[in-house]
């Protein structure tokens, strides 16, 4: 199973060259936006808004912290894509040649839930130490919540990886665009679900049925998304660990009934 591992990290190579600029140009761009929002630009333009009542100083924060937040995942967004894997599999047959190894299907699939798990891990850690650095540069957000920020955004890629490979294995070699479409296409749904309420309240805020809701500290609501980013981090793990049982589960299932096609 190792060397199914390494097999599928060498498929994933100009994903990981990807990974390496994307952390370059991350970096760079978060010490710069960081320190401009503390000393530079971005700090006298908050507080123009805020002399001129356009917004809270909560708002100010927040769209600060929206930005590093979108900063912070770009590393994590890199690798959650497997279709590559997929695609060069296909092209080379091996999943012929797989069926003539002494590794039953399970482990087969298992690892090629080890391999993106792995490259998680690997951006996860480049991001804990870029969290470390940058909260010694701001106070826009804690260690603590850039790491809240850091899990949530990884278990969200996690479930788009986990769901990704299960529709690869379901639908195919050739197919890999339309596994993309069907993964992108569920998690709107579960995330439509989940936050129905806050969703309807938008559109009646939006279409001005009714005012918009201002919350305690007087910024406004749709920062709740934000807060449960940083506080709640724990429920997209979890939410994040069931599916990708779910999907392990619903793909080794799947791949023995098609036999021999990973």
């Amino acid at each position: 199973m190792k060397g199914l591992i390494i097999k599928d990290i060498l498929c994933l190579r100009k994903q990981l060259h990807i990974t390496f600029f994307s952390v370059i140009g991350t970096v760079v761009i978060s010490v710069m936006f960081v320190l401009s929002a503390r000393f530079g630009n971005i700090a006298m333009a908050g507080e123009r808004m805020l002399a001129d009542n356009q917004m809270t100083s909560t708002d100010v924060k927040n769209l600060g912290v929206q930005v590093l937040v979108l900063l912070m995942l770009l590393p994590i967004a890199a690798v959650g894509d497997m279709t590559n894997v997929f695609t060069a599999d296909g092209k080379a047959g091996f999943d012929k040649v797989a069926a003539s190894f002494p590794i039953p299907i399970r482990q087969r699939v298992l690892a090629r839930f080890m391999t993106i798990f792995a490259m998680f891990f690997m951006s996860v850690t480049i991001d804990t130490i870029l969290a470390a650095v940058l909260s010694a540069l701001t106070d826009l957000l804690s260690f603590g919540e850039f790491m809240g920020i850091i899990l949530s955004g990884a278990s969200v890629i996690g479930i788009y990886g986990s769901l990704l490979i299960f529709f690869c294995i379901l639908l195919g070699f050739g197919k890999e665009s339309y596994a993309q479409i069907f993964t992108l296409l569920l998690m709107i749904l579960m995330a439509f679900i989940a936050g129905f309420r806050t969703i309807k309240m938008l559109w009646l805020v939006i279409t001005e049925v009714i005012p918009e809701p201002v919350r305690e500290d007087g910024s406004s609501f749709v920062w709740n998304t934000l807060d449960l980013v940083k506080d709640k981090w724990w429920i997209f793990v979890l939410t994040a660990v069931c599916i990708s049982i779910l999907s392990y589960t619903l793909s080794v299932l799947t791949a023995e009934r098609k036999r021999g096609v990973i």
